[in-house]
């Protein structure tokens, strides 16, 4: 084609455009994370250390003490690593929560989720002081995930979640 571009050209830059706006939707796109807030997962994951989608392997319930020495449940929550899309890979970790069931007795904490086992996850966590994991934000650190690969209370899936931390660390906003 005289004085025009290749239709392959044309298609690539069409690509492109294309790529590039379904990141920035994906990037400014938010979910409802488990806290009840609205979360941003590639703003999220800039706080976090690491970002993993896990299942719920055990859920170890006690009486404890929080970061601020309040005396209440605390729960041990263990995990089964199936992708980290950030930080250093483990195959299993344990987060601690506030909230449980000891006995009779349950403490539901208000932006904290109720975890169970076998349930499934993308988890933005922060290295707790005393060494171990805890979800960064809170509550807004834990975004179930159904079936289908969704996240719960959204309409963004799995997928979109890992092009938005992805796009974050691109961006080197670690």
């Amino acid at each position: 084609m005289p004085g025009g571009t290749p239709a392959g050209e044309v298609l690539t830059v069409i690509m492109k455009i294309a790529t590039l706006m379904l990141t920035i939707t994906l990037v400014s796109s938010t979910i409802q994370a488990s806290g009840g807030r609205a979360l941003d997962p590639g703003e999220h994951s800039k706080g976090a250390a690491k970002v993993v989608l896990a299942t719920i392997t055990a859920v170890d319930s006690a009486f404890g003490e929080n970061a601020y020495g309040d005396q209440l449940i605390m729960s041990d929550v263990t995990v089964r690593v199936e992708e980290t899309m950030k930080g250093v890979h483990e195959g299993s970790l344990v987060m601690a929560i506030e909230g449980g069931t000891v006995g009779e007795l349950t403490l539901a904490v208000s932006d904290m989720p109720t975890m169970e086992k076998g349930q499934r996850a993308v988890l933005f966590l922060s290295t707790a002081p005393g060494g171990g994991y805890v979800p960064s934000g809170r509550g807004a650190g834990v975004v179930e995930i159904d079936a289908n690969d969704r996240a719960v209370g959204s309409d963004l899936t799995l997928n979109d979640i890992r092009a938005a931390v992805k796009a974050a660390q691109a961006r080197g906003n670690q």
